[in-house]
């Protein structure tokens, strides 16, 4: 029996230290020379790993719902918390009087000034969101009288149920240019029932709740458009196996185990507009191993694209569950 049970915990060992890929001695990897991305990263664009979102809080608009539970308050803590859980992305906060075109004025006033310095010019994104619809609805259930098959009689008290529904949308722009780049819809509920003989005029806890549960549907969603960008730096083999050391690490919220994908910049040209941009495309997929430091960290490939090599310069992102 011990040895059956031994079998099976070294085999349940080996299949669990499978799960991460790990490198073990870099040592036994050997340099190798890598071919430069098309579009190389600038010196700016190494310095600004973390991805810095001006944050206009969200206000109650003219629900009558969302201002006597507050909820403006809540969802904007929720994003706060939603956000810097992802680590990597720095949120400059903005009261919920500023606007995003007082942010630009402020930006093009100063713009050759010491004070030009401000959050416009820090930020690549900016967060802006309103509250489509807040409700709380109050339902009475009757009490019942019924008999089961066996002919028991049974009986049921009457009791209310609560429900409360938030809606919104949440908007990333591009700063300074204030381009929408993407909409999140967010929708939550929450319900809750109580035998009482009179019924709760209203819960604001309820609502918050709802609120709350509405920011966790899309938080991977923001986490993953807004998550820091670092690119390819160096490339060791050891055999057939490669292996890639990237300017992201644990201050930028990679961990090991993370997935990640690799992504190849290229030009692309509008036939109808006659203008050109530059895009981005996925190339490989890995994860990243046991090297991590602050700043930077090996991964190893899980697969790539045919016809495809990484090259140095090529962007990275941490990727997210369910996106």
């Amino acid at each position: 029996m011990r040895k059956i049970y031994g079998c099976l915990l070294a085999v349940m060992t080996l299949w669990m230290s499978g799960c991460t890929a790990t490198i073990g001695n870099l040592q036994e990897y050997e340099a190798a020379p890598m071919s430069e991305a098309e579009f190389m990263p600038s010196a700016q664009e190494m310095n600004d790993v973390n991805t810095k979102v001006l944050f206009i809080r969200l206000n109650n608009g003219g629900s009558d719902t969302a201002q006597r539970a507050n909820l403006a308050q809540t969802l904007n803590t929720a994003l706060i918390s939603a956000l810097a859980s992802g680590g990597g992305i720095e949120l400059i906060d903005r009261a919920m009087d500023v606007t995003l075109s007082d942010e630009i004025k402020l930006h093009e006033l100063h713009r050759d000034t010491p004070a030009a310095e401000n959050s416009v010019r820090l930020a690549s994104y900016a967060l802006k969101g309103e509250i489509s619809s807040a409700t709380f609805a109050t339902r009475y259930v009757k009490a019942r009288v019924w008999y089961d098959k066996k002919g028991k009689l049974h009986r049921s008290q009457p009791y209310y149920v609560y429900t409360s529904r938030v809606e919104g949308i949440l908007g990333i722009y591009a700063v300074p240019s204030m381009r929408l780049l993407k909409n999140f819809d967010f929708y939550g509920s929450s319900s809750h029932s109580k035998a009482s003989r009179y019924a709760q005029r209203f819960n604001a806890a309820l609502v918050q709740q709802a609120g709350r549960s509405a920011i966790g549907r899309v938080r991977q969603q923001l986490q993953h458009f807004l998550s820091p960008k670092g690119y390819v730096l160096y490339k060791r083999i050891r055999d057939d196996e490669a292996i890639y050391e990237v300017s992201l690490g644990h201050n930028e919220g990679l961990s090991m185990g993370d997935d990640v994908n690799l992504y190849r910049k290229y030009r692309f040209h509008n036939p109808i507009t006659d203008k050109s941009e530059i895009r981005e495309k996925v190339i490989a997929a890995g994860s990243v191993s046991e090297k991590i430091d602050a700043h930077s960290a090996w991964i190893i490939l899980q697969s790539i694209e045919a016809g495809y090599e990484v090259r140095l310069g090529d962007v990275i992102r941490k990727t997210y569950d369910n996106w």
